[in-house]
């Protein structure tokens, strides 16, 4: 029997207990990699979508968590699956519901975190078989939290004190928080990295951690030993690959002093004098100011970019030794693709995109329209080509277009693209919102070869798409409603 069928016929999740499927049929069957669509578990009788009843799940490695609860309901439950199939189990959790559930992996596998009433517990390890018991984190203090993971690690951050609008600067009242870390053993406590902290910045195991006394630290987050590295640092920016730190000196909050470092070496090169530090890092709080201040590095971190005052381009340096590269003139920072820049310029009544290449001087345009209309998002990036959507005024989907540097022609590729992955064999599987509130959406596959679209879910409220399994999804307004595992189509 299939898994569709085994969970058809018994219906096997119930908000008041699990069913199994009859255990003289068949085991379920996988769904790695998945054949068919097949709903992998559905809701209880009780289900009640005007009550606020959703299928919602989140993925953590190979392990499923979900439930079909409203939000608020105090009863919520929650339950375990595999992605490739077999019987969900009821997770065990806390008292009552957690708000908000976070996932690390370790070198022990995954391990899940969740909050309840302002309070964080190492919930459970998933690769090991069964529940453990919740155990709160260790030493954290009695005050509010958030928690959030960041690769191998959750992070916890006070709420912040100090002017809002002002983040990741020294010595000017901006914001400053506490700020502790936690590598999934619930018997070691969490690491106190700072009580003032400005901007934390990861360098390989360490993190660099700037407080606002303008103390710079190299701080070892699983044992907590710390290293003063600089004072009287205003701002910092780092780029792990190259090891290259640029700081900002405290001084009189008019003009100041950029230094570029070597971590490898400990030299400070004098790279530029910040001439505008009293518009810099959002100061203003205006939309074309917020970056005003701070260094962009390229994506192998052989440059860095200077944002001024309404994006312009106030200097650039090369990292390896800290020369000055001459930017194009008059031109806005926009970001940093792949290792190029990229740029806008202000041409009468018309704005025009460009890529630069600082090791060559090589710019290229590629988007020209009318100024003051919003700027296309770049999706893709190669050599030849970027390929890039003009939004909808909602913001949700756009068309799809591709510039060809070779011969100097934008093409349309697709004529309505959401939120997209692009596939190895070059489709696209792209969420398109069916409300103007981004959810409910279709889950489509598009074929630029052919021009056509293939709807794969409807009104799905997430997925999560493997790719030696295809795709997991929710699925909330519908007459069967569920988690839901799906094939993609082969070209």
């Amino acid at each position: 029997m299939s898994l569709k069928t085994c969970l058809d016929r018994h219906l096997i999740l119930a908000v008041a207990g699990l069913l199994a499927c009859d255990p003289d049929e068949p085991a379920p069957a996988s769904t790695c990699p998945v054949e068919q669509v097949t709903r992998m578990a559905a809701p209880g009788r009780d289900w009640n979508l005007e009550a606020g009843s959703r299928v919602s799940f989140s993925a953590f490695g190979d392990r499923l968590l979900y439930t079909f609860d409203a939000y608020d309901d105090p009863d919520r439950s929650y339950f375990l699956l595999d992605r490739c199939g077999g019987v969900p189990e009821r997770f065990s959790l806390l008292d009552g519901p957690a708000s908000r559930f976070t996932g690390i992996e370790t070198d022990a596998g995954w391990v899940l975190y969740a909050e309840r009433d302002e309070r964080y517990f190492v919930l459970d390890r998933l690769d090991v078989p069964g529940f453990d018991e919740p155990r709160p984190v260790l030493g954290l203090p009695d005050i509010r939290l958030h928690g959030w993971g960041d690769a191998r690690r959750l992070i916890f951050t006070s709420d912040s004190e100090g002017l809002s609008n002002l983040s990741g600067v020294a010595g000017l009242g901006g914001r400053t928080y506490e700020m502790y870390i936690h590598h999934g053993d619930p018997d070691v406590p969490a690491v106190e990295l700072g009580k003032t902290i400005v901007n934390p910045q990861y360098a390989d195991d360490h993190i660099l951690v700037l407080s606002d006394d303008g103390s710079l630290r190299r701080v070892d987050d699983r044992i907590g030993e710390s290293a003063l590295l600089l004072g009287g640092v205003r701002r910092h920016w780092f780029h792990a690959a190259t090891r290259r730190l640029i700081w900002q000196q405290i001084g009189d909050d008019i003009s100041e002093p950029v230094f570029l470092r070597d971590l490898a070496g400990g030299e400070d090169l004098p790279i530029a004098v910040n001439t505008f530090a009293q518009l810099s890092w959002n100061r203003l709080e205006l939309p074309d100011q917020g970056a005003t201040g701070n260094w962009l590095f390229n994506a192998s971190g052989s440059h860095a970019a200077l944002f001024g005052p309404e994006r312009f381009v106030a200097a650039v340096v090369r990292t390896a030794d800290g020369a000055a590269v001459e930017p194009p003139a008059d031109s806005r920072l926009l970001g940093a693709p792949a290792d190029e820049f990229s740029l806008l310029f202000d041409d009468g009544d018309e704005a025009a995109l460009a890529r630069w290449n600082p090791d060559v001087g090589a710019l290229r345009e590629w988007y020209r329209g009318p100024s003051g209309a919003p700027l296309p998002v770049a999706f893709a990036l190669e050599d030849d080509f970027i390929d890039y959507l003009v939004l909808d005024p909602d913001g949700n989907a756009g068309t799809l277009w591709r510039f060809d540097h070779r011969t100097g022609q934008a093409t349309l590729i697709a004529p309505r693209m959401g939120p997209a992955i692009r596939l190895d064999d070059d489709r696209y599987l792209t969420f398109l919102s069916t409300s103007k509130y981004y959810r409910p959406a279709d889950i489509v596959l598009f074929d630029p070869d052919s021009g056509l679209y293939t709807t794969l879910a409807k009104d799905i409220d997430n997925y999560h798409y493997f790719p030696d399994q295809g795709l997991i999804y929710a699925v909330s307004r519908s007459d069967a409603p569920g988690l839901y595992a799906a094939p993609i189509p082969s070209k």
